[in-house]
């Protein structure tokens, strides 16, 4: 095998992966300068259970502006990672309730902070929701409804095999079944190696794209990477065409604490967003700490069952939101998770004690924003000295862990992020 990189990335999931075809487009070399280091499979992680929703509306306007971006880079793809991906671009309907304490407040100030990134994002009335829906969702004039109509579906399936055929095309060198048991360094700020199961691997530089894994793997070179899991419960129920139009946009129903979408022609796919409030934060974190298997929980098998607690708990929200829709018909679901940090936006950009080291983890957010990350990732690495004006990445750096994580300082309100 060979043992010397330009760049060596540790984490196969849909960031990792970005970021080794920008880099290695960017350097322009025909010989792979590239590795990406994966402990199971390419995408055998988080990226292998994700909704597929690429939006990007946000309570952040840098997160936005990047999403934005990001939404172009995912149309065109080719020009970047040399493959195409089907998509569709179904749009979004955001439904609240306006009887909740300054709820109305707060959604105009994201409806205003999205216009002025010229992002489509209006509150629209509750008779034109069911257009959109063709009548299939349940409206009332006590809710809020906006409308995002630059969202794209996606199916993670697809969405895996292209990133495989990607980098085949792109001649990344992929080490899947492989393990990162420790680091070696130059001097006392720089790394030199990384240590796997299959044989020590040497780089110039390094990219953290490990997830959830990322806080046991870098404690032993003094990092403290505040990173935890959620877990999320996501059901399929059969429908049809005469219970819900294929043209029905996403469903982000904050009122019920649950998205919507058509999914595969046939299913009416739904899932929770993530937790917003300030305790059910700290509470994900403090569970993290008491699971003794640590991040690989994804890979356990019973974490793909759904209790009958919950399956109640989905089919009483889709007859409160789906009155057409009858008795649902179940047709399998699975426990998943989000990858969270305390505030809930992700870590992008280079490590402050190792400045060969550059982070690159997505919050729950990895795949939506994942074709722009690479391309910041790459910028940050070949050209240091470069400063991408149009996305100021310090918002999200991961010195402001530092000296640690402030989760008290999390917005307690139910608005997406």
């Amino acid at each position: 095998m060979k043992n010397k990189y330009h760049t060596v990335i540790i984490g196969g999931g849909c960031l990792g992966a970005a970021c080794a075809f920008s880099i290695q487009r960017k350097l322009g070399i025909h010989h792979s300068q590239i590795a990406i280091v994966e402990k199971k499979v390419l995408g055998a992680g988080l990226s292998s259970r994700h909704s597929a929703i690429v939006r990007a509306a946000n309570t952040s306007k840098m997160a936005a502006r990047m999403a934005k971006q990001s939404i172009e880079l995912w149309k065109n793809l080719k020009s970047i990672w040399g493959v195409e991906i089907d998509y569709e671009q179904s749009g979004a309907i955001w439904i609240t309730d306006s009887n909740l304490q300054k709820s109305d407040s707060r959604w105009q100030s994201i409806e205003t902070s999205m216009r002025e990134e010229s992002i489509e994002f209006n509150s629209i009335p509750y008779q034109e929701i069911r257009k959109l829906s063709k009548s299939a969702i349940k409206t009332s004039p006590d809710e809020l409804y906006y409308y995002e109509s630059e969202v794209l579906q996606f199916e993670s399936a697809q969405i895996l095999n292209g990133i495989q055929n990607a980098v085949k095309k792109n001649g990344i060198a992929i080490y899947e079944h492989c393990e990162v048991i420790g680091f070696e360094q130059y001097c006392e700020k720089q790394l030199s190696a990384v240590n796997t199961s299959q044989g020590k691997i040497y780089a110039d530089h390094f990219v953290n794209a490990s997830g959830p894994w990322c806080t046991e793997l870098f404690y032993q070179l003094g990092l403290t990477i505040p990173v935890a899991l959620e877990p999320v419960y996501v059901a399929n129920f059969l429908v049809s065409c005469n219970e819900i139009p294929k043209s029905m946009p996403i469903i982000a129903d904050y009122c019920n604490d649950v998205y919507f979408r058509r999914w595969q022609g046939n299913f009416l796919h739904m899932h929770q967003p993530r937790n917003t409030h300030k305790s059910q934060i700290a509470k994900s974190f403090s569970r993290s700490t008491m699971n003794p298997d640590g991040a690989n929980i994804i890979y356990d098998a019973m974490s793909f069952n759904l209790n009958h607690h919950q399956l109640e708990a989905y089919i009483e929200k889709i007859n409160h939101r789906f009155p057409n829709l009858g008795k649902p018909v179940y047709a399998g679901g699975y426990q998943s998770f989000f990858d969270i940090t305390p505030d809930l936006q992700f870590i992008l950009g280079p490590d402050t004690s190792f400045p060969n080291l550059f982070h690159c983890l997505g919050a729950g957010q990895g795949l939506k924003y994942a074709p722009l990350f690479g391309e910041l990732i790459a910028e940050l690495i070949l050209d240091r000295q470069a400063l991408n004006l149009e996305f100021d990445s310090s918002e999200f750096a991961i010195s402001r862990f530092n000296p640690a994580p402030a989760i008290n300082q999390t917005q307690n309100n139910k608005l997406f992020t």
